[in-house]
């Protein structure tokens, strides 16, 4: 036989040791036959009948012989999870692996780091189940230019991690862009992946209790101190985000009017930048008008746009961005 038929014929095995229950009544083996096809293996009742013979001269599994069809169980309440996982399971892992090691606590990632092992090695192994190749054909790429991953000192991430964990504050020696290094003490709120970039947000004692970004990877070094964390009893992580504080603005609204191109008002037709937004054909032109946060993540995607939108209000916009461009073309020149 094929190496690969007795590799596929290992794991479907082994699939069978963990759907049989662990007691009475057990299961027949054509409910086993139909199980263990939901989980990919296409096989006959017959095969299945096989399986459990053998299977039943290395392990302690019974067969039922008093009820007909034959009920197969573990014996004595003998566990049948070993460990293992399945090819659904696999398939997330490889798939959120990237994900979940970059948002979760470093001393989880280690304790999962043999499930992501495991869940490669049995996807490989069973590459003649169509399923198991979905994680080779799905991506995500990002909408924006794809920056390089920054790096963050692994025991800066460990210690804010464990900090944040046990709700106690921090002494951070950190190095704010263009400017001279500092020493602050913070209360650690959360954590926030942002792009390739992770966010502590944080409040300085020396500022209030209001939240602040601290990059990760502008901390030079971190100790955990033994005072507990100011957090307000009102911070809600999901509504700071929604306040817009991420896109690095006031937090206001204004409201946008602009002219666009037809490629951009094509785009936007697709995929809008607001629950209101409107898009209407005036005097031979596309406008847009749409409620939007005032912020530098608004301002950079209006820059990117180039010649497809030309904003006409608020006016404080307009102006900005005229003559953020005249300073540009000045550079060019």
């Amino acid at each position: 036989m094929p190496k690969q038929n007795n590799i596929n014929s290992l794991a479907r095995q082994w699939e069978l040791l963990r759907i049989i229950p662990s007691r009475r009544p057990g299961i027949t083996a054509l409910d086993l036959t139909r199980q263990i096809a939901d989980k990919g293996y296409t096989v006959t009742k017959r095969t299945i009948e096989r399986d459990l013979r053998d299977l039943s001269m290395l392990f302690p599994l019974v067969a039922d012989e008093d009820s007909v069809p034959f009920r197969w169980y573990w014996f004595k309440d003998i566990s049948s999870e070993f460990g293992g996982i399945e090819v659904t399971d696999a398939v997330s892992l490889t798939l959120a692996e990237n994900v979940l090691k970059s948002i979760l606590p470093i001393s989880m990632v280690k304790m999962l780091n043999p499930k992501f092992e495991l869940a490669h090695k049995k996807l490989a192994a069973l590459e003649a189940l169509p399923i198991s190749k979905w994680s080779s054909k799905v991506r995500y790429i990002p909408e924006s230019l794809s920056f390089k991953t920054v790096n963050i000192r692994e025991d800066v991430l460990e210690r804010i991690q464990s900090a944040l964990v046990d709700g106690l504050q921090i002494k951070a020696y950190y190095d704010p862009l263009g400017r001279v290094s500092r020493t602050y003490i913070l209360n650690p709120f959360a954590i926030i992946q942002r792009g390739v970039r992770t966010y502590l947000i944080a409040s300085n004692p020396e500022h209030g209790q209001a939240p602040m970004q601290y990059a990760l990877q502008r901390f030079r070094r971190v100790e955990i101190l033994d005072s507990r964390a100011d957090i307000p009893q009102d911070f809600d992580l999901d509504k700071y985000i929604a306040s817009g504080a991420m896109e690095f603005g006031s937090g206001g609204t204004i409201k946008l009017q602009a002219i666009v191109s037809d490629t951009l008002a094509s785009y936007l037709n697709e995929v809008a930048i607001s629950e209101d937004q409107r898009i209407n054909y005036r005097n031979g032109k596309w406008v847009l008008t749409a409620t939007v946060r005032d912020s530098w993540q608004l301002w950079f995607w209006i820059r990117s746009q180039g010649s497809d939108i030309v904003v006409q209000k608020p006016k404080s916009l307009r102006d900005e961005i005229i003559e953020s461009l005249q300073e540009s073309l000045k550079t060019y020149e």
